[in-house]
């Protein structure tokens, strides 16, 4: 039996959720890396980390190790770091390199991939020094942020550049000057969950009246809605305009709303009037998941208490959230339970997402 074998209707007003045995079931999970993550633009770090020619950082994506150089040229680049020998890792960490080296048998790589020099080598027939450079990965910047997307193949993101996936999302956060803002900090949470839970968690503003009482101090609730793009939603939170001293956040002429922005499948950007946080969701097994949340402040604003009461705001949404979708998690195992429906008013964001799972799963050859 195909285990992708059911109907997902993409008119709203009829569609049922996802069948929950795609939230428990391991080999879904493998299907995921291979024809969601591999083939999506990943966030994997800061450009700020690349300016310099040798220049580097390395990363992991699902396991696969990455490697992420300015090379003598100043041309941004991307690799698997992997070496063409014997599968050792050629770079580590995090700094600034004229060649790379592997670890095991001392294999040498340019900046720009290309394979230098393999000690004892003499004898060797049928070799291509050519052909065994560093396997590339295509790589792309906006802002301050480095994107990585390691095997495109033919599908729902066939040729879609960065700035397709993003659509209006540079235009909407053009007066923020996100370039300019500085890192402040970043904390991890593991969550017994799946990782699309915590995605369809995140997509709807539906459970804030219910879980997130001090969310529900700062917004304008009746107000709140989902934009969707080709590839991203955004959620507008209208900030409260009455005075009140217990909230964290005021709403100022320049930015009157909280934004939420989600891109497929597992980044999200949190804008408010002080501040960014970037969210990258990252599965760690079929019902475990590890979310990473990193803030930025324009230099002005980046001080102590600002940190300290963002963070701590923050950090007291996601137990909450947590408690949520850990909760879920155990009723998506429940016999009494398969498929849902979705608020027509508050949950398109959630139905645009399972109907982007659906297309990237369900695609012939993936």
């Amino acid at each position: 039996m195909n285990p992708l074998d059911f109907h997902f209707d993409e008119r709203l007003e009829y569609a049922e959720t996802l069948p929950s045995r795609f939230y428990t079931d391991p080999s879904i999970l493998d299907m995921e890396r291979e024809r969601i993550f591999f083939g999506s633009w990943q966030l994997a770090g800061r450009l700020g980390n690349v300016l310099e020619p040798g220049s580097f950082f390395t990363t992991e994506i699902l396991g696969e190790p990455i490697l992420v150089v300015r090379d003598q040229n100043e041309v941004l680049r991307a690799f698997h770091n992997v070496c063409r020998h014997r599968a050792g890792r050629v770079a580590q960490g995090d700094g600034c390199r004229r060649v790379f080296q592997c670890g095991y048998h001392g294999w040498t790589y340019a900046l720009d991939g290309r394979l230098l020099g393999a000690p004892d080598w003499e004898g060797v027939e049928n070799f291509s020094r050519d052909a065994m450079g560093l396997k590339p990965v295509e790589v792309q910047g906006w802002e301050q942020f480095v994107f990585v997307r390691i095997a495109s193949r033919q599908g729902e993101f066939d040729g879609a550049d960065l700035a397709t996936v993003l659509g209006d999302i540079p235009a909407a956060t053009r007066n923020f000057r996100i370039n300019e803002m500085r890192w402040a900090a970043r904390r991890d949470y593991v969550i017994e969950c799946n990782w699309k839970v915590y995605v369809d968690n995140y997509a709807e503003g539906y459970h804030i009246p219910i879980a997130h009482p001090s969310l529900m101090r700062e917004f304008d609730y009746e107000n709140y809605r989902t934009i969707l793009g080709r590839y991203h939603s955004r959620q507008d939170a209208p900030i409260r305009r009455e005075p009140d001293a217990s909230r964290r956040y005021q709403a100022t002429e320049q930015q009157g709303q909280a934004l939420y922005f989600w891109v497929f499948p597992n980044l999200m950007l949190n804008i408010y009037p002080d501040n960014i946080s970037t969210n990258v969701i990252i599965p760690l097994g079929p019902e475990r998941t590890l979310t990473i949340f990193e803030w930025y402040f324009p230099e002005d604003e980046l001080n102590a208490d600002r940190v300290d009461s963002t963070l701590a705001l923050s950090d007291e949404v996601q137990r909450e959230d947590i408690a949520v979708c850990e909760s879920v998690q155990q009723g998506l195992r429940s016999i009494s339970y398969d498929r849902g429906r979705y608020s027509v008013k508050r949950e398109n964001g959630v139905h645009q997402f399972h109907a982007l799972w659906c297309k990237c799963m369900q695609e012939p050859g993936g």
